[in-house]
């Protein structure tokens, strides 16, 4: 059987997120608590970002980039059905990880951007402590 260029496009980025060694563990609990999965992806916390002028802010972006078949596949919500059309929606989900300093974080997710070619989903995180 014969790939066609973008179904290779396609394999290789889902290799390089849930195996091609710069993966990380990603734990997502869905908006009421009742689920939690822990998934491989990417994870980046980024610091002195720019606004759209070009200056540099203090501000601080987490994004993580994933495969949306590792969290279906665990029976994770993903989808909603909103005004008739099934859409990604994990907005108000809570994403954890260990950072580059070994300690857990927690965030939730404030947008999600999924590349509805690739099967993957990227989304923007803010900060979130546990009461």
């Amino acid at each position: 059987m014969t790939l066609s260029l973008f179904d290779i496009i396609k394999r290789d980025a889902k290799y390089i997120v849930n195996s091609g060694g710069y993966q990380i563990d990603i734990t997502f609990t869905n908006l009421d608590k009742s689920k939690t999965v822990t998934i491989q992806g990417w994870a980046v916390k980024v610091v002195n970002f720019f606004d759209t002028d070009g200056n540099q802010v203090n501000t601080k972006k987490v994004q993580c980039t994933f495969d949306e078949l590792a969290l279906v596949n665990q029976g994770y919500p993903v989808r909603t059905n909103k005004k008739g059309i099934e859409e990604v929606d994990l907005i108000g989900h809570y994403v954890s990880f260990v950072d580059s300093s070994d300690g857990l974080k927690n965030y939730k997710v404030r947008e999600n951007l999924p590349d509805e070619n690739l099967g993957l989903i990227t989304i923007w995180c803010g900060d979130y402590r546990e009461s």
